[in-house]
């Protein structure tokens, strides 16, 4: 798909997927046509004089980031939404608990959701652990993805536990009692309630990926299966955590240093993130090191978009009938 912007009077660069937004905004001037995939799902804006982001006056495709309301987006014409993301005004089916946890690690109260299937939240079942809780719960809609695949058979059932970060980035990026309040605290409090069957799912996208990737790591006698979004592998302790851009990749230097876990990994990333290569560079390091593991590439960006699209693949490796 030939894409030919053409940026209003008061724009000075645009800002895209294909620049990674933040780190190399297109000054207008240097603006040229550029191919896309035909099934591409592109979200960019333009920097104003004051270095504000608006979105393109001339492009009426409704707002869809719920993160970037400056972002306009375009889709190539064999772009399909997965059509189980398609949820509509349709509300979950099952029993919602919403509850406070007072952390003593933490020193502080928590808030936590859990969904059970229609009719089961009395047994035990498999949990899924969301990070970005209230992103999943509220703009993913994985609940109703959730009840459409387990009505038809596809997915067993199971309890998903969404907790929600106050301070994302000082409590996803290595560290350790944060990580602690989730093994020690919150999982331990969500299982009073709805109870596991000792099978486990750790979840998360971008940084929330890869604190699901270092909860299954540490504690693969809990976690049997990651499923991890654009996760952000290149992040390291001694990075500028204000740069995204620059970190090393310390959890892939984690797979090749020490024993294999038994876990299984799906891994998904869009074609167009920065995050792509050191997706791809995990995915090696996990199958050089005899890790079960998948990697899913779609062609779109670092947005919600691209993950709810996500949501129905990941809900059959983790839950899938014939696993």
């Amino acid at each position: 798909m030939r894409v030919d912007l053409r940026a209003p009077a008061w724009a000075t660069h645009l800002y895209s997927d294909l620049g990674d937004w933040r780190k190399a905004p297109l000054p207008v001037s240097e603006m040229r046509p550029f191919d896309l995939p035909d099934d591409v799902y592109f979200e960019y804006a333009w920097r104003d004089a004051a270095g504000d982001l608006q979105p393109d006056p001339d492009n009426h495709n409704p707002g869809l980031n719920p993160w970037w309301p400056h972002a306009s987006h375009l889709t190539g014409p064999d772009y399909r939404p997965d059509p189980y993301s398609l949820v509509g005004a349709v509300r979950p089916r099952g029993r919602v608990l919403s509850l406070d946890l007072p952390s003593s690690i933490l020193e502080q109260k928590r808030r936590l959701m859990i969904y059970s299937p229609p009719g089961l939240a009395d047994a035990a079942l498999p949990v899924v652990l969301y990070q970005d809780g209230k992103a999943y719960y509220g703009w993913g809609k994985v609940a109703q993805v959730f009840d459409r695949l387990h009505a038809e058979g596809g997915i067993e059932p199971a309890h998903l536990v969404f907790i929600p970060p106050i301070e994302r980035t000082a409590e996803y990026a290595f560290n350790p009692d944060f990580r602690a309040f989730l093994l020690q605290e919150a999982l331990p409090f969500a299982e009073e309630r709805a109870r596991c069957n000792g099978k486990r799912i750790s979840w998360g996208a971008s940084l929330g990926g890869l604190l699901a990737s270092m909860l299954a790591w540490e504690r693969p006698d809990l976690f049997q299966s990651v499923v991890a979004q654009s996760a952000a592998y290149l992040f390291s302790e001694d990075m500028d955590r204000t740069n995204p851009y620059a970190g090393g990749e310390s959890f892939r230097d984690t797979v090749l240093t020490n024993e294999p876990r038994p876990i299984r990994w799906h891994l998904q990333c869009g074609s167009l993130e920065w995050l792509l290569g050191c997706n791809e560079r995990l995915r090696d390091a996990l199958a050089e090191r005899d890790h079960d593991v998948e990697l899913v590439i779609r062609a779109a960006g670092h947005n919600w978009v691209n993950w709810r699209n996500g949501l129905a693949d990941g809900l059959r490796f983790a839950l899938g009938t014939g696993n």
